[in-house]
């Protein structure tokens, strides 16, 4: 099919657009009008498809980011000051140690 996009939300015309539809000038880059529920559909859809993938990841007990490994008090690897002061109130680092690298695939 070969009539606008693959969301079936363009015309030909919309989805021919150079540099899909993006413009930029002195006020940076901006976008037509006429692409913007395509632009929020495929960003759904793609948002939709990561979540799916990182639907069993462990997730962070203090902000729920996914991640492919906790430390020990079971918070993700970031270094901002709340996760600071929670890993300090347990008696560890505030600052995480590095991951052990592992050996070929889990």
């Amino acid at each position: 099919m070969s009539d606008g996009c693959r969301l079936g939300c363009c015309t030909p015309e919309v989805a021919a657009l150079p540099v899909g539809g993006w413009t930029t000038s002195d006020k940076g880059w901006k976008l037509d009008d006429r692409r913007r529920e395509h632009v929020a559909r495929e960003w759904r859809e793609k948002s939709a498809q990561i979540d799916r993938m990182q639907a069993d990841y462990p997730k962070c007990k203090l902000c729920g980011q996914a991640a492919l490994r906790l430390d020990v008090a079971g918070l993700c690897s970031k270094i901002d000051e709340v996760h600071k002061a929670y890993r300090v109130r347990l008696g560890l680092p505030a600052v995480p140690a590095a991951p052990v690298p592992q050996r070929g695939r889990r």
